[in-house]
């Protein structure tokens, strides 16, 4: 008997709308607005091509025009040879750049003086050529043969990542 008791209170106490009164200290929850994308959001893909023999020579040109770039303090330029979107620590927090002025904006928090003068005065003895591309001493700059058409007829050296 006592089972079939403490059963149905049980049953009656779940079956029950649990009223909760609204506290001083209770916030709103805020409403944000967020709609959905209907289709998925294209995100391209980066193709790259071997770096063989022939390319090596390119490889060391570009190295050269970077270098001298961000010695004469031409950031802009520099800027300009990043295959975007780039995700770099930017003071201690990781940073998505997107556009070559967000970059240009944030360069002194990306690039401190021992780092720009760690590049400068790296030489091409220290290029390391790999099959995920071109690292630049260790590892401060990787770049590689990006093809800017399906059938990578047409490729060019960009930087694609920066360990600060």
């Amino acid at each position: 008997m006592k089972k079939k008791i403490l059963l149905v209170a049980l049953f009656l106490a779940a079956c029950t709308p649990a009223v909760v009164e609204p506290q001083a200290t209770d916030t709103a929850t805020p409403i944000v607005d967020q709609y959905p994308t209907l289709l998925p959001t294209p995100t391209l893909a980066i193709n790259t091509k071997p770096i063989g023999e022939d390319e090596k020579e390119e490889a060391f040109s570009y190295f050269y025009e970077l270098k001298n770039n961000m010695a004469l303090g031409k950031y802009e330029h520099f800027a300009e040879e990043i295959r975007y979107p780039i995700t770099i620590n930017a003071d201690g927090q990781p940073e998505t750049f997107v556009y070559v002025s967000e970059f240009e904006a944030n360069f002194e928090k990306i690039f401190g003086k021992e780092a720009i003068q760690k590049f400068i005065s790296t030489d091409e003895s220290e290029l390391t050529f790999t099959p995920n591309g071109v690292k630049v001493a260790d590892g401060i700059i990787w770049f590689n043969l990006i093809c800017m058409d399906p059938a990578c007829d047409n490729a060019e050296f960009l930087i694609t990542e920066i360990n600060n």
